[in-house]
């Protein structure tokens, strides 16, 4: 019932080809500032977001939400 709740908080994404091919661009970009593989198809989906609607991307990684700062994503980090 909390998941069901939760999930009505967010923009669930497919992924598809697109965001892989983008996730593992994002990997040959951020790997050296520590971007993982899960964490690039975050990365991806959230910018494949960022110019259809308005979004606030949250994390709670610290790199992740680097990353988003310099991508331009507007994001902010919450601690769990």
């Amino acid at each position: 019932q909390i998941f069901e709740q939760d999930k009505q908080k967010y923009h669930w994404v497919l992924q598809d080809q697109r965001i892989d091919e983008a996730a593992e661009g994002l990997l040959m970009k951020w790997g050296e500032y520590g971007l993982r593989s899960l964490d690039s198809i975050q990365l991806a989906s959230a910018i494949t977001l960022q110019f259809q609607s308005d979004c606030i991307f949250h994390t709670a990684d610290k790199t992740l939400a680097k990353l988003f700062r310099k991508e331009k994503l507007p994001g902010t980090t919450e601690k769990i």
